[in-house]
């Protein structure tokens, strides 16, 4: 089975690698843009990550992070159990789902391999701080796979969740820690701490 998540990963990470001030910018405009920004510097800096993957966790963490509503995703996967969590539970669910993502963005981007990507036409939405911007992504097998980013304008657009083949992600990952709340018979320390989202099947 084709893993469908690695470009949604990688397009995500193209999205989200920018310096440049999204409220500057329309979110088709600021998409594109970046995505060519990132593509670039994944192919001038090719041999050096080969040579040193840990230099893609480098890239990351500077160029990731920052454009990533993380907490506002993690708050949407862990659904009604962020109401019964304690602050210390959220701030460990936030670091550990965080953390994986983080490690995941790492692992995708190492497979780049100059696959190709294009914007659809935009359509704005009546609240002008939330944006909805679809890429079609060309794996390396030849498949277009479309990818819907949510994105929230927070002085600077983030990603807020996304969509892969119309499969909502966030909901996605917020039925598996649920799961997981009931597998550790409603431990949320137990969940928090062994809860990894998986990709969509």
């Amino acid at each position: 089975m084709m893993n469908i998540f690695k470009p949604a990963l990688l397009a995500t990470a193209l999205i989200a690698s920018s310096y440049v001030s999204a409220a500057q910018q329309t979110a088709p405009a600021f998409v594109r843009g970046v995505a060519d920004q990132l593509t670039e510097r994944l192919n001038t800096d090719r041999a050096k990550y080969k040579k040193d993957p840990a230099y893609l966790r480098t890239i990351v963490q500077e160029d990731i992070i920052p454009y990533v509503d993380f907490d506002g995703f993690a708050k949407g996967v862990m659904g009604r159990y962020y109401r019964q969590a304690s602050p210390a539970q959220i701030k460990q669910f936030q670091a550990n789902f965080r953390g994986a993502l983080v490690g995941a963005y790492s692992k995708y981007l190492a497979e780049y391999d100059n696959e190709s990507y294009t914007v659809r036409p935009y359509q704005a939405l009546k609240d002008p701080t939330k944006a909805v911007v679809t890429m079609d992504f060309k794996t390396d097998k030849g498949q277009v796979v479309p990818v819907s980013y949510m994105l929230i304008d927070q002085g600077g657009w983030k990603i807020r969740n996304l969509k892969i083949e119309g499969i909502d992600v966030g909901l996605t990952f917020r039925k598996q820690f649920s799961s997981a709340v009931e597998a550790n018979r409603g431990s949320l320390d137990k969940a928090i701490k062994n809860f990894v989202p998986k990709q969509p099947a």
